[in-house]
């Protein structure tokens, strides 16, 4: 039904455009851009030529992995209250199944193709696997109960998402253009980039403190309680501005601190109540605007 607010001919664009909105965000659209921005990004403060095929890679893979779980099957019925993100998951598994197909042959194609893919395999792996025994039940159960993800593990998810994440967009394109990875430029980003992600995966452990501490997650909120989880999310953003990266002017430095200061703001005024989109556009987000300052910062110096 169109909206009866809006007139008749205009009522069909905002349902597009929130369509299309709900696709890329809870279709992961913004995770995976996200992740080739910051990979490509890393190359660009390092001021080396990254082949267009890595950040590619980047992106496929995300998608690949983030749609993995929603393009399993899933029982229509939904009790009411369900999340915005879990319905439309539910409602769209065709469509993420067609992602998840499309995106494991382009990493196909790149692998077989690319001369820079073939001889990062191993490192590779060791990251698909994390990824992949993130959430897959891979790990025996307790006292023969079901078997978990390695997120299961006490403390151990927004860790694994930390280190994953900051390997992907540092490590990965540094043995892409031939920089060591214990050189200081290398080493700072990585910390650096290690801290916010952290951050950012605290934010959405807020969101889901309630959820995770009845079905016994032992997320780090969970374990520490909703305020000093928050406190340790601030922290992570406070830590990772404080790792100053070698090689920018004051102006660069004062660029990247744009971004510190918005996830400051949106970790601040995390809170359960908020909506979808808060989280997957604006916690989401700041992994664009992140990987958007560190170029203006790298172009400035």
């Amino acid at each position: 039904m169109p909206d009866p607010a809006l007139p008749p001919s205009l009522g069909a664009l905002p349902r597009l455009g929130q369509r299309l909105t709900e696709a890329v965000l809870y279709g992961n659209g913004l995770v995976a851009a996200s992740a080739a921005a910051l990979t490509a990004a890393s190359a660009h403060y390092w001021h080396r030529p990254l082949p267009w095929t890595v950040p590619m890679l980047v992106l496929a893979a995300t998608l690949f992995v983030y749609n993995l779980n929603g393009a399993r099957r899933h029982s229509l019925r939904l009790p009411p209250g369900v999340p915005a993100r879990r319905r439309w998951i539910v409602q769209h598994r065709p469509l993420l199944l067609g992602v998840v197909i499309g995106s494991a042959l382009i990493l196909l194609w790149l692998y077989t193709t690319s001369p820079f893919v073939g001889p990062l395999t191993w490192f590779l792996a060791h990251l698909a696997l994390l990824s992949l025994a993130y959430s897959w039940p891979v790990l025996p159960g307790r006292h023969g109960g079901r078997r978990r993800g390695l997120r299961d593990v006490p403390g151990l998810k927004t860790l694994l998402i930390g280190y994953v994440w900051a390997a992907v967009t540092v490590w990965l394109p540094a043995l892409s253009v031939g920089l060591p990875l214990t050189a200081p430029e290398v080493a700072l980003l990585l910390a650096r980039r290690f801290c916010f992600i952290l951050a950012v995966a605290l934010i959405f452990d807020l969101r889901d403190f309630s959820k995770d501490r009845r079905a016994g997650t032992p997320t780090l909120p969970v374990l520490l309680g909703f305020r000093r989880g928050r406190g340790l999310a601030l922290a992570c953003v406070l830590l990772s501005a404080a790792l100053l990266l070698p090689d920018l002017s004051p102006g660069g430095q004062f660029v990247l601190a744009v971004p510190t200061l918005l996830s400051a703001l949106v970790t601040w005024f995390a809170d359960e109540t908020r909506s979808d989109y808060y989280y997957a556009l604006l916690a989401d987000g700041l992994l664009l605007i992140q990987a958007g300052a560190l170029v203006l910062a790298a172009t400035v110096s």
